[in-house]
């Protein structure tokens, strides 16, 4: 029977009790008060801390993730549990760990399992971190367990129990203190198998904690835990090891798992348990050493002669670390045994740094077991194999007069083979970017350009060691480098580079190009007319070789350094962006030069495998492609130049008409990327002659004769910049309505064929009627949402009235079909909604429009857009407003409100009188979104 209370407030306990608003609410209130323990007895014995409060998880909107509730007592425990610890008092606290404990103890009925609230068990760590230490048991620090078991969060509470409880239990230095620390180190390296959360294979393990969190942890406490705990702290770390380097786990060289007990390069930080164990327990053993060592030395000689290899190893860099306290138990020990291959790496570090410390009898003793290593069982060659690893084992200490002269013997031994550059390392990884080092750097390549040598000094280099010396690559590289930064130095060159390799003649024409292409920022001073001709002479006499047009060989392109198929490309890429801008194109008198340049290699340039997956990313990246755009910026550049001069640019297409025929009759069932760059260039072929472009318009797009170039074609013209006269023209040759119904391969030329109706249909070339549209709605639902997406993206364009109707009408056959369909696509609603901007008023239109989207908004998204569109609206109907709102909301509660725009619509909701609404509205958002607890409270308490 609990005692009575005053009238007051046990009617405010009675209000707290008829929902969770009104508990967190009356929770808020009484962490005001300034002694709000004084109620803790009475919530208790009403059953405010009953464990069934604290809520599991709870099913969300979105059918792929849950709610995790915030239990409503949790803010007024922390405000009881900082009133403990300012108080000092232990009678707060244990009612406080009462509390604590039997919540994380309760088991659920329907699953016979704690309740996972990681927001509940959060709180739990951080009042651990506040609480009387000598209020927290043993028992209490048992807890933990269940608390880092959660299947939502495995962050929040190791990093308060870092911070809190374990920071604490360290600075208080007492064994109790000690013992607690331990027990929950040990909780957070539990090991598991591997969960669905982090997708590791079946027979994997996993710490309980995430692997970052117990990295931060240990490094900041493992060392002290070894002076504070010694033996028991490392007993913990020895139990993990065993399992997870087991003979079931890890059968054989534990390096392979932890290449160097040090921190070190070579180890791989994604194996997270190998690493969090072997670090722990050799930064224990390094705390401990600090503190008592003679029970430390004892741990380090037993570990020394363990089964386990790898405790063996982490004793070895323990007595590296601590040699002269540990030199008397190991130098009993050395024997040709102890230099087995899983030691190699600790024990090399050992005898490199220690071995001048050795006594001299410890030194005799390396000697001789290096001498007396056991001859390999197996194979063939087992003397020189022996040999070799006496000499691995000797580089450690080469410069030691014990061992010099035997070293430089084996050395000279003409069996055996270099010695390893990492003989610490049984194995050693390294990995490089780029293409390596050069053998000259860019000032002595220019210097050679100077004095002439520069091309016999290119042709006569030779690769040595691909990993470690200079490469072709290198060379290449610096040879661009040089020429984009003195290309004045290579002019007087060029001649000579016909005698130069491939690749070096590709970094001479790339080291140019780089001086106009835009992304080279950083200029030199250049002459490009003085230059131009010297080029042009050069690139010219280079195509007219006979050895320019043969195949690459194989080994040609095995170190991915330039070919003759590279150097093809890149100088139609030269003479491309040559022509493309005409501040930097080289003169107008060159242009015969350059096109007789380009149509030897339209002419020799083989034609490449039909690709209509993406036809405009083949083209751009094969010979003949680069050969058909630079025939294109060539004529383009030439016409300007020709309106320019003479304004008219007839003749100079008369001139170059005739290739443009050659190529186009090229197009049947090959020459595809003449096919697909021109249907990109349509505009500019528009430009360059219309009549040519009308009367080739069916062979660009061969629909019915050869439907592979028209396919080619169609992925071409999705990088066309639409304009309404091309669109007149192919629709009057009826190949939008084909590309509609071939078979595409390259989907993004179905979307752009797509879009380009939709524009169409704005500009009133086509009707919703139209046989095209008609035959996009048949099509189904992706084109139509294509369509949405389209008028979506130009609704910040100057639209006319007239085309904004076109888009809610086509809005309006997108609900009238999916009616006559039978079913609703919630993501083409979704899309739809996507037009709101389009509406400038809620009435008998717009609102059966907005009323049959709202719903599905979240789909793709638009909540946040949507809150947006109806805060614009509201002022035109605030009703209609409200409603759209309360339907939106009905079907799936936002999980955040940007900037509080849903916030401030709902206020304004109820200022304009729509109190009833504004409550409805924060109703179905209180529980998930922050601060519309509050709201709520506040339209309740004013309506």
């Amino acid at each position: 029977m609990s005692p009575s209370l005053p009238s007051k407030l046990e009617s405010f306990f009675e209000t707290m009790r008829r929902g969770e608003e009104f508990a967190q609410h009356g929770f808020d209130l009484l962490c005001k008060r300034s002694e709000p323990e004084q109620y803790f007895d009475a919530l208790k014995q009403r059953g405010f801390f009953n464990p069934s409060e604290n809520q599991g998880p709870v099913p969300s909107a979105n059918p792929d993730f849950v709610h995790i509730p915030v239990w409503a007592a949790l803010k007024y425990l922390q405000a009881v549990g900082a009133r403990a610890a300012a108080l000092n008092s232990d009678e707060l606290a244990e009612k406080i760990l009462d509390v604590i404990r039997s919540v994380t103890l309760f088991r659920d009925e329907a699953t016979g399992e704690p309740r996972d609230n990681y927001r509940t068990y959060f709180t739990f760590a951080e009042l651990l971190g506040v609480l009387p230490l000598r209020s927290i048991s043993i028992g209490d620090v048992g807890l933990i367990p269940t608390w880092l078991n959660s299947k939502y969060d495995r962050s929040l509470v190791p990093h308060a129990l870092s911070k809190g409880l374990l920071k604490r239990l360290f600075d208080d230095g007492s064994a109790e203190s000690a013992e607690k620390a331990c027990a929950v180190i040990e909780a957070c390296l539990r090991l598991e198998r591997s969960s669905r959360r982090r997708k590791r294979s079946d027979d994997d393990l996993a710490t309980v904690v995430d692997d970052y969190w117990l990295k931060e942890i240990l490094q900041a406490y493992a060392r002290e835990l070894g002076r504070k705990a010694g033996r028991n702290a490392a007993v913990i770390f020895e139990n993990g090891l065993r399992i997870v380097f087991s003979k079931e786990r890890r059968s054989y060289d534990s390096a392979l798992w932890r290449p160097a007990i040090e921190t070190n390069s070579q180890n791989r930080d994604f194996y997270g348990p190998e690493n969090r164990f072997v670090e722990g327990l050799r930064d224990v053993l390094d705390g401990w050493l600090e503190t008592e060592q003679v029970g430390a030395s004892e741990y380090v000689e037993a570990a020394l002669k363990d089964g386990s290899e790898i405790i063996r190893r982490i004793a070895l860099h323990t007595v590296t670390e601590h040699f002269e306290v540990l030199k008397r138990i190991f130098e009993p020990l050395i024997c040709p045994q102890l230099m087995q291959s899983g030691h190699r790496h600790e024990l090399y570090r050992l005898l490199s740094s220690r071995f001048v410390e050795f006594s001299q009898d410890g030194k005799t003793k390396v000697i001789e077991a290096i001498r007396n290593l056991p001859i390999v069982s197996r194979g063939e060659d087992r003397e020189r194999r022996l040999k070799f690893t006496q000499r691995e084992w000797l580089s450690a200490i080469k410069d030691q007069p014990e061992a010099a002269a035997w070293f430089a013997e084996l050395m000279a031994a003409p069996e055996l083979s270099s010695a390893s550059e990492h003989p610490d390392f049984l194995s050693y990884h390294e990995s490089r970017w780029g293409p390596g080092p050069a053998p000259y750097e860019t000032d002595a390549l220019v210097a050679f350009a100077e004095d002439g040598s520069l091309v016999e000094r290119l042709n006569s280099f030779k690769p040595g060691d691909f990993w470690r010396g200079p490469t072709l690559g290198g060379l290449v590289s610096a040879l661009e480098d040089a020429v984009a930064s003195k290309p004045d130095s290579f002019l007087p060159l060029l001649s000579d580079f016909h005698a130069a390799k491939p690749p070096f003649q590709h970094a001479l024409i790339q080291g140019y190009k780089k001086l106009f292409d835009p992304s080279n920022n950083a200029k030199p001073n250049f002459d490009w007319e003085a230059a131009w001709p010297k080029l042009m002479r050069f690139v010219s006499e280079t195509v007219h070789q006979e050895s320019f047009w043969d195949k690459a060989e194989d080994n040609e392109s095995a170190d991915l350094v330039p070919t003759r198929a590279w150097m093809r490309s890149l100088i139609a890429s030269f003479l491309e962006n040559a022509t493309r801008d005409d501040e930097t194109a080289y003169p107008a008198e060159l242009l015969p030069q350059g096109w007789a340049i380009i149509t030897t290699m339209l002419a020799r340039t083989e034609p490449s495998d039909l690709s209509l997956s993406d036809p405009m990313m083949h083209a751009l990246n094969t010979e003949k492609g680069h050969a058909v755009g630079a025939m294109y910026n060539h004529a383009l550049r030439a016409c300007r130049v020709a309106d320019q001069t003479t304004k008219s640019h007839s003749a100079a297409w008369e001139s170059l008409k005739c290739a443009f025929d050659d190529e186009l009759a090229k197009c049947r069932d090959g020459n595809f990327e003449f096919s697909t760059l021109s249907a990109s260039y349509i505009a500019n072929l528009h430009y360059l002659s219309r009549d040519w472009l009308t009367a080739n318009v069916a062979k660009i797009f061969p629909a019915r004769e050869y439907p592979n170039n028209f396919k080619a074609a169609v992925g071409g013209l999705a990088y066309a910049g639409p304009s309404r006269p091309i669109y007149q023209l192919l629709a009057a040759h009826n190949e939008f309505a084909e590309a509609l119904a071939a078979r595409l391969e390259d989907k993004n030329g179905r979307e752009r064929v797509v879009e380009w109706v939709g524009l169409a249909y704005l500009w009133n070339d086509e009707q919703l009627d139209s046989s095209i549209v008609r035959a996009i709605f048949a099509a189904g639902v992706e084109e139509i949402e294509i369509l949405a997406e389209l008028f979506w993206r130009v609704r910040r364009d100057e639209l006319t009235d007239v085309q904004i109707d076109r888009v809610l009408a086509f809005w309006e056959r997108c609900l009238a079909w999916s009616k006559e369909r039978g079913t609703i696509s919630e993501h083409l609603m979704a899309r739809l909604s996507r037009l709101s901007p389009y509406i400038k008023k809620l009435d008998d239109r717009t609102m059966p429009l907005l009323m049959a989207v709202v719903p599905h908004v979240h789909a793709d998204y638009g909540s946040d857009q949507m809150v947006e569109e109806l805060t614009r609206l509201v002022d035109t109907d605030p009703p209609g407003a409200a409603s759209l709102l309360e339907k939106m909301l009905d079907s799936s509660a936002p999980t955040f409100d940007l900037d509080d725009k849903l916030k401030k619509l709902i206020e304004k909701l109820a200022r304009l009188g729509l109190r009833a609404e504004a409550i409805r509205c924060t109703e179905k958002v209180r529980r998930t979104l922050p601060g519309m607890l509050d709201l709520y409270k506040k339209l309740v308490a004013s309506s």
